[in-house]
Formats: C-alpha cells, structure tokens, sequence
C-alpha cells in the first residue's frame, strides 16, 4: 500500500469511528429510572436532549482536535514522541489562570478582576496563564543557551511545578465551594457549549490543520531530521519552532477553557494518526485531529454507561486510566529501539 493510498484510507478510517462514537453518544444518555436512580437510556432524542447531546459531541470533537494538534506540534517540537501539552507547561500554566480567577472572586475587591479573567468560560485567564508559559519557558530557554528541544523540555518542567504548586496553592486558600468546583473542572468535563464558542475553536482548528498539514507538512517532515541536515535542506528551523510553539499553545489553551486540563490526549492522538496514516504529515496532521477527536467522543460515551456508584466518572479519569498504560508501554519501547 502506498503513503498516499495508506493515508486516504487510514484518514478515512479515523471518520468512521468519530462518525459511529458520535452516533452512539446521540444515542445513549441518563435519565432518572422508575426507582428513582440515574441510570442509561438508549433512543433517538428530541427537542432540548438533542440539542445538548449534540453540543456535547461537537465540544469533544473540537477540544478533541485542539488537543490532538497541539500534541503533534509539540512532538515536531521536542523531537520527542512523549511530548504533549503538558510538558512544556502550557496546560498547567492555563488551569493556574483560571484558578486565579476564581480564586480573585472570593477576595473583597477582587471581583472586577475575575470577571475579566473568567469572562467566557474564562478564556482570558487560561490565555494569561497558557501565555505565560510560553513566554517564561522561551525566555529561559534562551538564557540556557538557545531554542532547543533539550533546553525546553528542561524549562517546562520547572514551569509546569510552579504553575501546578501555585494552583494548589490558590485551591488551599479558596473556600470550600469554590475548592470543590475547581476540582471537578481539574479531572475534565465535556459541557454543553454556545454556538459562537463552537463557531470560533472550529474555525481556530481548520485554520491549524491547514497551516500544518498545507503549508508546513513538508518542512515537518524534513524536520525530524537533526539540526544540521535539516538545515541543509532549507528547514526554517527557528521560524518553525517559534510557529509550533505558539499553535501548540493557542490549541491547548482553547482545549483547556473547553473540557479542563485532560491529560495524554495530545500524546495517544498523534501516535494512532501516524500508526493508521504513515509519517507524512499531510495525512498525519489532520488525522492527528480526528484521532484527539474520536478519543474524547469515545470517553463521553463510556462516561455515559459507566457509575461506579459516585455519578458518572469524570472524562479525565478515563483518559488517564488508558493514556498512563500506553504513556508507558511507548516509553518502554522507545527505549528498548534506542
């Protein structure tokens, strides 16, 4: 099978299962049983249970590929197939905006504040936060030494501890209630969205799918070379980093004010698009999409079917349970090739 051939039908492989996943969360919901319980229910929904079962699914399918996309561009990024979001801080840097938000609310005069940081769903925080990242991690990367994979995973990791601690930090000082909220939104959740906000990640994420995967899928490709062999094939490598670096960051941020800081999407979705598409990014960037997207749809949907006796689980603890056996089974394998 050739790359174009394999990709075509891996691509088209990825929209089957996105399509079916999102057919079934349409299908299946909670509603409260004859004895008084939660409990599933399966049939075709009308009326206002369509429409938010419908938001439901487009909200995953977005933060999905948001998250999916902004794996892959950290990826391209580090070199490193374990990056994600959350290496380099941008999603912890994003929760610890709207902590501070939310955390200004309960201060006496701290509301005029935290309305603009939580405006939104609190898009502007998680934009302070996210940004904040990006810029402290690419300043000392600088002071390190230069805008390298090896220097920024160093300084993510120290950005990402210091947003975490502040974010603990601020969940110790806030009252009980907000404490509680905070937590909940912590572990991912899939809500029911306005159509603007729909309306404006859509727009956000094809404008990345088409940058990357039309503009830049052959210098990405000539990228996974090192350094001085990309170079001598023309690869802008600094300009391609600095454009990495700020997709990567705007998509995890949007991911994040949509669903929460969901771990190892970013990192399972790039690994299934490439393990279904083949290594060219033409077809690996928007599968990367699908792949993040189908991945969240398919959390929803267990979500709905599985209580553990405390109420649906959060979709962030689903993602987790797989993504943290798969984080380390690529682990394991990546260093038995080495």
């Amino acid at each position: 099978m050739n790359g174009l051939h394999r990709g075509i039908v891996g691509i088209g492989v990825l929209i089957a299962i996105v399509g079916g996943a999102a057919i079934l969360r349409l299908l299946i919901g909670r509603a409260v049983g004859a004895d008084g319980g939660i409990e599933p229910v399966f049939g075709w929904p009308s009326g206002v249970v369509f429409e938010l079962r419908a938001s439901s699914i487009l909200a995953s399918c977005l933060a999905g590929a948001a998250l999916g996309l902004s794996g892959l561009a950290f990826q391209n990024l580090l070199r490193n197939p374990l990056a994600s979001p959350w290496v380099l801080g941008v999603s912890s840097g994003a929760g610890f905006g709207i902590m501070v938000g939310a955390w200004l609310a309960t201060v006496p005069g701290g509301g005029a504040l935290a309305g603009v940081l939580l405006f939104g769903a609190g898009l502007p925080g998680a934009a302070a936060g996210a940004i904040g990242a990006i810029v402290v991690v690419w300043w000392l990367s600088g002071r390190l030494g230069g805008f390298d994979p090896v220097s920024l995973v160093l300084c993510g990791v120290v950005v990402n501890s210091t947003f975490a601690a502040g974010t603990m930090l601020l969940q110790h000082l806030s009252p009980n209630g907000v404490r509680g909220d905070f937590t909940t939104w912590m572990m991912g959740r899939i809500p029911e969205l306005l159509p603007g906000w729909l309306a404006i990640v859509g727009i956000l994420a094809i404008s990345a799918i088409g940058l990357l995967a039309w503009r830049w899928h052959a210098t990405l490709d000539a990228a996974g070379l090192d350094d001085d062999e990309a170079m001598s094939v023309g690869v802008p490598l600094s300009r391609l980093r600095r454009v990495l670096m700020v997709t990567g960051g705007g998509l995890a941020t949007l991911a994040v004010v949509i669903v929460g800081p969901i771990a190892f999407v970013g990192l399972l979705a790039p690994h299934a698009a490439r393990l279904l598409v083949g290594a060219s990014h033409r077809h690996v960037v928007p599968a990367s999409a699908l792949a993040g997207a189908g991945v969240l749809v398919v959390a929803d949907l267990v979500r709905q079917v599985l209580d553990l006796g405390g109420g649906r689980v959060p979709v962030g603890i689903l993602t987790a349970l797989v993504g943290g056996p798969v984080f380390l089974w690529l682990l394991i394998r990546r260093r038995g090739a080495l």
